[in-house]
């Protein structure tokens, strides 16, 4: 199996806001195998460009080839995707309120599932076909920025990105409450709770347990904490509440994720 990746982040403030990055991946050769993809807090628009893929999702029973462009919306449990032969991806990663602002759709939409770009956007599909014929990583950078700053210029939400970050990615959430939140920020929790499910796909206070268990991913990879102490670090209040929690989110102990020995965060090959 030969591997190539290329990624790319992006420079200006504000679209750090929206953006987390683009990335192309090949992969030659593949065996038939199984990955496991836990959630990882952000949404994608992916370009697929490669041999048959199979998308698995067993919390919703649901088996389908994937399309040649599609958004994979915040995922609260793990889906597989089963491969073989040649992979080629392209994708753009985003939080979750890139999606509100690209195409005006409340993001818990896309929740939990895989949604075909031609259905979400008649834009997305012009611009798939003008990927797939360019074969330098900088020019399709570019011709995807293209298409965004294109979108961003005529979206309705545009003003309201710095707001909503602020209100919530600018709080440290391992000790944070809905509470706390609204006292911090002069908002009432109904607005908030508002707010969050438009832009961030759930309500407040799942957003703050969700990001929990996001920097317990981020520890488990980037640190040489014990368990206990990355749990405490996160914000848990016992090792029994930081298993509990894990495991509602990943269908496995931070133990049981520990051993499978993934090198990239939330990914788990079989």
């Amino acid at each position: 199996m030969t591997n190539k990746a290329d990624i790319y982040y992006p420079s200006g403030e504000i679209e750090k806001y929206y953006i987390k990055s683009i990335w192309r991946l090949y992969e030659y050769n593949i065996q038939e195998r199984t990955e496991t993809i836990l959630p990882k807090g952000t949404v994608e628009i992916i370009f697929n460009f490669s041999d048959e893929i199979v998308y698995c999702n067993p919390s919703l029973g649901i088996k389908n080839k994937l399309p040649p462009c599609f958004v994979n919306g915040i995922n609260h449990k793990p889906f597989n995707l089963i491969k073989k032969g040649q992979q080629i991806f392209l994708g753009i990663q985003l939080n979750t309120i890139g999606l509100k602002v690209l195409f005006d759709i409340s993001v818990k939409e896309f929740n939990n599932n895989i949604f075909e770009g031609l259905q979400i956007c008649k834009s997305l599909d012009t611009l798939s076909h003008q990927l797939s014929h360019q074969k330098s990583f900088n020019k399709q950078v570019q011709t995807i920025m293209n298409w965004m700053n294109q979108r961003i210029s005529v979206s309705n939400n545009v003003k309201a990105i710095t707001q909503i970050h602020n209100l919530f990615y600018s709080q440290k959430l391992n000790d944070l409450t809905v509470r706390k939140l609204c006292h911090e920020v002069y908002y009432s929790d109904r607005q908030l709770r508002r707010l969050s499910s438009e832009w961030l796909g759930m309500n407040t206070e799942t957003f703050i347990c969700y990001n929990k268990y996001l920097s317990t991913l981020h520890l488990l990879h980037n640190s040489d904490l014990s368990l206990t102490q990355i749990g405490l670090e996160a914000g848990y209040y016992d090792q029994s509440h930081f298993i509990r929690e894990f495991k509602s989110y990943t269908d496995m102990t931070p133990k049981e994720y520990q051993v499978s020995n993934t090198i990239l965060p939330g990914h788990i090959i079989r």
